[in-house]
């Protein structure tokens, strides 16, 4: 008797509450569906993030000397060319696109060698300032948050892998690592 007591209560406080509906604004409703990454899940303003990125810093807490001028740098755009001109394109349907540049040890050589890999695909979505972008690479979903601030898109990774070197030797190290995008 007391599941059903239960059950009945469940089931008279669903209905209850299901019978409170608000009216639809249907100027919000179309913004909604027309950002599809802002609007319609609490979030900012879709259109007003959309666009195109470049990175503009790749700065890591472990100090690199990747091109041997006797200086380190905490910004690797600062040691290397390898990053530059890359690009986030936030499109106002919801997805983005993102070319793949960076640096590596050449395994064959031992010395480093920059590399571009194919453009990554998928979707964002944006909840007060963090911008998610969902993708999947080499089969494996992804989710990398970014925070908005201003026109910058600013992503930090706690001990990530980067490329150094000691004594003229490629090696990897691991570091805390913020990549900041300046929108164009």
């Amino acid at each position: 008797m007391k599941k059903l007591s239960f059950l009945v209560l469940v089931v008279f406080a669903l209905s209850f509450y299901s019978c409170d509906v608000e009216p639809v604004d249907p100027v919000a409703l179309a913004n909604a569906a027309n950002n599809p990454g802002g609007g319609g899940n609490g979030g900012g303003s879709g259109s007003a993030i959309t666009g195109t990125y470049i990175l503009t810093a790749f700065n890591t807490s472990v100090p690199t000397d990747l091109n041997n001028d006797g200086t380190a740098s905490i910004n690797q755009m600062s040691e290397t060319n390898c990053f530059n001109n890359s690009l986030l394109t936030l499109n106002t349907n919801g997805t983005f696109t993102a070319d793949t540049k960076g640096i590596e040890i050449d395994l064959n050589t031992t010395q480093l060698a920059c590399f571009e890999d194919p453009d990554i695909n998928g979707n964002w979505t944006i909840q007060g300032n963090t911008l998610r972008l969902s993708y999947t690479e080499g089969g494996v979903p992804n989710i990398d948050e970014f925070t908005v601030v201003g026109n910058t898109l600013v992503m930090v990774i706690e001990d990530g892998s980067i490329v150094g070197s000691t004594g003229g030797n490629p090696i990897y190290l691991n570091s805390d690592i913020t990549f900041i995008y300046t929108k164009q």
